[in-house]
């Protein structure tokens, strides 16, 4: 069936990885796609946002008037959306029948094995796009270099990882095909690995004829495929063996556990020097078979290898998710024993002199029963180890459970730590964590939360049992501590004040002695240089609120250190309505006020009364509303025609239902998901808005969503916010300001100007 634009499609089960990359391809090509899934999700958040309806549950009046209906291997025969398409005569195709229709006229290059297929495939379509062509794909997780998992492209080319369970990779014909390294898996459908093995055979006896099919040379069980090998298509090795067509010589590993190596055609005797950007000894192997991949392409290798140096990785791949007091999370979706090795080897070589943890979830009853001999040894490189209950995924426990499991592996391990669920494996880390440990989660399901809330838990105790004194002031202290882009060099002094009493004896004091300070609240919005403040660093911790109800409205008195959602959540409790807009915006009142903070149609001057304000010549004065020149994102503060410090404000709320306060607050807090980074920073929208476009929008269509610079991101889905990872300079954040806005003015001759404050 040819895809055609404007043709109506609908997608059962579109909330999972495979079909939402399908969704997003079709969508691109100019269908009308719509889908269905059982719950709302991140990914069913971004299909939204790309302009896919999705229908949260399955119901038959999903289906309206379509011309072909898709579903994944996971949607049971009687599913009422199913039922319906068949009875109304509709075509209906599964994915795995669907992929051929989907890409018969391109040149496709499909990534199959156990291990390391995501990673190898992202690198292809990088390196292919770095070259100058617009491959399409598909890919299991998001490159963090392209930002995305799946594009329709504009060349012949597209890429796709080939999933061999459920055989849906049988559903290619590829003109390329890779192997990366063949080991049982997925007993659950294929039982033995003769039957595993035959599915590979199967797909690579698939290669149209005039392919490629590249092979690992290190790999003994693909000597066992070669005697099904299609006579009319070229065969290919690579790999550190000798007789590998394509080799990996000369490893050597850096610091960062990143290897340098030379790339050898052994047929020209020709040799490319390569520098990896992510750790590992299993990606040399992935990098090398990419490389051969753009060999045989005819791709300009020497773009070739700068593309590899930048390549920045894919989520949930050794992805720092988290990082505080000298203790880092990394979230990794390793869950066969090869992968744990491999994943545990590029810990150590990443951390050296560092305490390992590795923290389990087994994946599926029927992988850890079936690959437990194998499982058992797969932990020696780590120093500590801590196991939760099998994630079931979408089995159900039969004759082997969380107890055999334990059994086996304390024999192994007899120090290994076991949790039943993940609140007590939350709970163990935060007895156990040490400064300098390395926490590797090694997951496919939901165990990558639990170092993040580990550490948050531990960072709001310890604020707790270190809460200083008014008025101590700190020497030399690092802003990084505090800032919420996690950079910043030392102030001079720093002094954290929780009441407005405090911050008005300490502001005078300065003001009069003509020392130099400034008063900053959350630190959400402002970037210090890496050579800090030479000064007094304020911050601003009073958080009174009070209320004061008068015949139709209510007015609330909020001190500026006030966290902005502690305002809203208190004004919810006393069914206000008005604030909804502000849930979970960073920062605090003072800030929000001072840049007149909005979002989802509201902002701070519609609900704002008056302001309490010392002046620079220290005098207490009450402002109006009217008299503080609010714009978009903007004031008088701001403007700095209004010189002082904020110290309160007072907001004039309306009475409203409770139940639709919190309704409305969970949906907003729901769109805000996106904006969790992870225990990573940011400091929010780093430009404003020109007039009559928005600054995220120029900076994506100049193509910097997702990439990297050093320890500073552009975020994946939102152009104008950029994350922050542990170890940032604030340097780094200035210079990716100076490339974005550079190259809006270059393309677009607009002007950005950053919403952020920025002290040198």
């Amino acid at each position: 069936m040819k895809i055609h634009d404007g043709m109506k499609i609908h997608i059962i089960g579109i909330g999972g990885t495979g079909m939402s990359a399908i969704a997003l391809v079709l969508a691109e090509a100019g269908a009308i796609v719509t889908g269905s899934d059982r719950s709302r999700s991140d990914i069913v958040s971004k299909l939204e946002d790309a302009g896919i309806k999705v229908f949260l549950g399955h119901r038959s009046e999903n289906i309206g008037n379509v011309d072909l209906v898709i579903y994944s291997s996971a949607i049971p025969k009687d599913n009422p959306e199913l039922r319906e398409a068949q009875r109304r005569g509709i075509p209906v195709k599964r994915r795995i029948e669907f992929l051929n229709d989907l890409l018969e006229d391109r040149d496709v290059i499909a990534v199959a094995g156990t291990h390391g297929k995501t990673t190898t495939t992202a690198m292809i379509a990088w390196l292919f796009s770095e070259s100058g062509s617009e491959p399409g794909f598909i890919i299991g997780s998001t490159p963090k270099n392209l930002g995305k998992n799946a594009a329709l492209g504009k060349s012949k080319e597209f890429v796709i990882e080939a999933d061999e369970y459920d055989n849906m990779f049988l559903g290619l014909f590829p003109s390329v095909a890779i192997l990366t390294r063949v080991e049982h898996d997925h007993p659950d459908c294929f039982p033995t690995m003769d039957l595993y093995l035959n599915a590979f055979r199967k797909f690579i006896s698939q290669v149209k004829p005039g392919g490629i099919i590249l092979m690992n040379a290190d790999d003994p069980n693909q000597q066992l495929l070669k005697d099904k090998m299609p006579a009319d298509v070229s065969v290919y090795t690579y790999g550190e063996s000798i007789s590998a067509d394509f080799r990996a010589t000369d490893l050597e590993i850096g610091l960062d556990g990143c290897y340098k190596f030379n790339f050898l055609d052994s047929a020209k005797n020709w040799k490319l020097p390569i520098q990896l950007g992510i750790p590992g000894k299993h990606n040399v192997f992935n990098a090398t078979v990419a490389t051969a991949c753009c060999a045989l392409k005819n791709l300009d290798l020497s773009k070739v290898s700068e593309a590899l140096k930048a390549f920045n990785g894919i989520a949930r791949r050794f992805e720092i998710s988290a990082a505080w007091n000298d203790i880092t999370i990394v979230d990794d979706y390793a869950h066969h024993p090869t992968e744990i090795q491999a994943t545990l080897s590029a810990a150590k070589d990443a951390f050296p002199n560092r305490r390992i943890w590795a923290l389990w979830q087994p994946h599926t009853f029927s992988r850890t029963q079936t690959l437990l001999p194998k499982f058992i040894k797969a932990f020696g490189l780590a120093d500590k180890l801590l196991i939760t209950n099998i994630y079931a995924s979408r089995e159900t426990q039969t004759d082997f459970g969380f107890e055999d499991l334990k059994k086996a592996m304390i024999n192994a391990y007899p120090d290994s730590l076991f949790a039943e669920t993940n609140e007590q494996a939350v709970e163990i880390l935060m007895n156990e964590l040490q400064p300098g440990d390395v926490v590797i989660t090694l997951s496919a399901g939901d165990a990558n939360q639990i170092g993040p809330k580990a550490l948050e838990r531990l960072r709001a105790a310890a604020n707790d049992s270190v809460k200083k004194p008014h008025g101590v002031i700190l020497k030399n202290e690092p802003i990084a501590k505090y800032s919420k882009a996690m950079c910043g060099g030392p102030a001079k002094e720093l002094v954290i004040v929780r009441s407005k009493e405090d911050l008005v004896s300490i502001i005078k004091e300065y003001q009069s002695s003509g020392k130099p300070f400034k008063v900053v609240g959350g630190l959400s919005n402002i970037l210090f240089s890496d050579n800090g403040f030479d000064g007094l660093l304020v911050i601003n911790q009073s958080d009174e609120i009070s209320f004061e109800p008068q015949e139709e409205k209510v007015l609330v008195t909020v001190d500026s250190g006030a966290e902005l959602n502690r305002f809203v959540k208190a004004c919810a409790e006393e069914s206000l309505t008005g604030a909804e807009w502000a849930s979970l915006i960073p920062g605090t009142v003072g800030g929000a006020i001072y840049g007149n903070a909005g979002a989802y149609g509201g902002d701070i001057s519609h609900i704002l009364r008056s302001v309490q304000f010392l002046t620079d010549n220290n005098e207490i004065v009450d402002l109006r509303n009217e008299d503080l020149g609010f714009g978009y994102r903007t004031s008088k503060f701001k403007s700095g025609e209004l010189k002082g410090t904020i110290l309160s404000g007072t907001f004039e709320l309306s009475r409203g239902n409770y139940d639709e306060i919190h309704e409305k607050m969970a949906v907003i807090a729901e769109k805000r998901q996106k904006f969790n980074f992870h225990g990573n920073g940011s400091l929010g929208s780093v430009f404003r808005n020109p007039q009559g476009n928005y600054a995220g929008k120029l900076i994506t269509e100049c193509g910097f969503n997702g990439k990297r610079f050093g320890n500073v991101k552009v975020m994946d889905d939102h152009g104008n916010i950029f994350i922050t990872y542990p170890g940032v300079k604030s340097s780094e954040f200035i210079e990716l300001i100076h490339r974005v806005h550079d190259a809006v003015l270059e393309r677009f001759s607009i002007d950005l100007t950053t919403e952020i404050e920025i002290m040198n």
